[in-house]
């Protein structure tokens, strides 16, 4: 594989690699939002049939097993090409990641 075929290689992995922390982290921010939003209108209302918090919390689970899932492809892709550079979005997965975890700990302790 020459130089630029594999450099076009590597930006497309990274523009696809940057839609996966996008999603996990509009995942993780709205699963919270829904559960800290709820939270103070149960507080005003009776008990509700749906669980809006559950549903805050899979949101949050769901953005960080959207990140597991990143993390397990940039993996592979490293092991086929590991002349490639580091990708920046790994790094930033790894943020996402601590401050997801952080939002679902929240989110079930509180």
């Amino acid at each position: 594989m020459d130089e630029f075929a594999l450099d076009n290689l590597r930006l497309a992995y990274e523009r696809t690699s940057l839609a996966w922390v996008r999603t996990s982290l509009a995942l993780i921010g709205f699963g919270f939002t829904i559960d800290k939003f709820f939270e103070v209108e149960s507080r005003k209302a009776a008990a509700q049939s749906w669980q809006p918090h559950l549903i805050g919390i899979t949101m949050i689970a769901f953005g960080l097993i959207a990140l597991l899932l990143f993390v397990y492809e940039l993996r592979q892709f490293r092991k086929r090409y590991p002349q490639v550079p580091w990708s920046v979005a790994g790094f930033a997965a790894a943020l996402i990641g601590i401050l997801g975890i952080m939002a679902l700990v929240s989110a079930v302790l509180g």
